[in-house]
C-alpha cells in the first residue's frame, strides 16, 4: 500500500517535530538516537556525550518509537490532528507536548520493555535520575530497567531462583562471609591454611565462576594438578554449604543467572519477549 498525500504530509510534519525534540544533539548523536532497529555500537571518547545519547535514545523509543521513519499517518488521525501538529511545529508550547507526542508516536516501547545496563550503582542512579528529568514522568522512568548487571540479575534471580534449588529470600554473602565459609570448609577437609591461603582459594573460585565453571567442570580442568584438585574439593564443598545456608556470593549473582537462562528455556523466552531493547553503557567494560 502506497502512502496517501495525507500520509506523506503527516509523516513529514511528524519527522520534523521529532527532529526538533532532539535538536540540541549534534548530527552523530542524533544518528544514534534515531536508530531504533538492529544492533548499534557507539564509539566515542570520554566526555563526548555517550550517556546523553543513551538517555535520549530511550526517550525516543518510549515517546516516538518508529515515528521518525514510518511513512503512514495513524488510521485514526484527522485533519484537526494534522493542523495541530503543524501549529505545534511552529510553536511547541510545553502544555501541548503530551498531545503532540501521542500524535507522533508509532509503536513506542513500554518502559518495562527497555533494559539499560551500566557498571556502577552511582552510574545507574544517575541514569535513572536523568531519565526521570528528561521524561518528566517518575513512574515511566522507574519502570525502565536502568540497573547494574548485578542488580538486573538479582531481580531475575529473586523471581526464578527456586529453579536452582534456592528460596527467593536468599542472602547475599560479602567477602568476609565468604572467607568464613571457605575457612570452615578447609577445616573440615583438614587443609592447612598456610598451604592453602583462604584469599588465594577465594580468588581461584571467583575466577572459575567468572568463566562459568561449575565445581564439576573445575575438577575436570584441575585433574593432575594437586593444588587445584584440592581447591576443587573446597569449591564443591563451599557450594554445598552456601546452598544449605540459602546464600549466594557476589560472583553467583551473574553466574547463576546465566545458568538459569541456559538451562530453563521458558525463563529465557520470557525475558527475550519482555525486553524489546537492550542498551549497555560503558559496553567496553564487559
Amino acid at each position: 500500500m502506497e502512502p496517501t498525500k495525507f500520509d506523506m504530509k503527516y509523516a513529514s510534519i511528524r519527522q520534523a517535530i521529532i527532529e526538533q525534540r532532539f535538536e540540541k544533539l549534534n548530527a552523530r548523536q542524533r544518528e544514534a538516537v534515531f536508530q531504533t532497529d538492529g544492533p548499534l555500537l557507539i564509539l566515542a571518547g570520554a566526555g563526548s556525550g555517550k550517556t546523553t545519547v543513551l538517555i535520549n535514545r530511550i526517550i525516543n523509543l518510549l515517546r516516538f518509537g518508529q515515528g521518525l521513519t514510518d511513512p503512514f499517518a495513524p488510521e485514526w488521525a484527522t485533519d484537526d490532528d494534522l493542523l495541530f501538529l503543524a501549529e505545534y511545529l511552529n510553536d511547541p508550547k510545553p502544555e501541548n507536548r503530551a498531545r503532540a507526542e501521542h500524535l507522533c508516536a508509532v509503536r513506542p516501547a513500554k518502559p518495562w520493555e527497555v533494559i539499560a545496563i551500566t557498571f556502577t550503582n552511582k552510574a545507574a542512579r544517575e541514569l535513572r535520575e536523568r531519565l526521570e528529568l528528561a521524561l518528566g514522568d517518575e513512574e515511566a522512568a522507574s519502570a525502565v530497567w536502568a540497573y547494574t548487571f548485578h542488580t538486573a540479575c538479582l531481580r531475575i534471580l529473586r523471581r526464578h531462583v527456586d529453579l536452582l534449588g534456592f528460596e527467593s529470600a536468599f542472602t547475599i554473602y560479602d567477602e568476609d562471609d565468604k572467607k568464613r565459609v571457605i575457612t570452615n570448609v578447609m577445616k573440615k577437609l583438614n587443609l592447612d591454611p598456610k598451604t592453602f591461603d583462604p584469599r588465594t582459594v577465594m580468588g581461584m573460585i571467583s575466577r572459575a565462576k567468572d568463566k562459568l565453571m561449575t565445581p564439576k567442570q573445575f575438577a575436570a580442568d584441575a585433574a593432575g594438578d594437586y593444588f587445584r584438585e584440592k581447591v576443587s574439593d573446597i569449591y564443591r564443598q563451599y557450594e554445598k554449604e552456601m546452598k544449605k545456608a540459602c546464600a549466594l556470593d557476589f560472583d553467583d549473582i551473574i553466574m547463576k543467572t546465566v545458568l538459569l537462562l541456559q538451562n530453563n528455556p521458558e525463563v529465557l523466552e520470557f525475558y527475550q519477549h519482555k525486553f524489546r531493547y537492550v542498551l549497555v553503557d560503558e559496553y567496553q567494560d564487559t
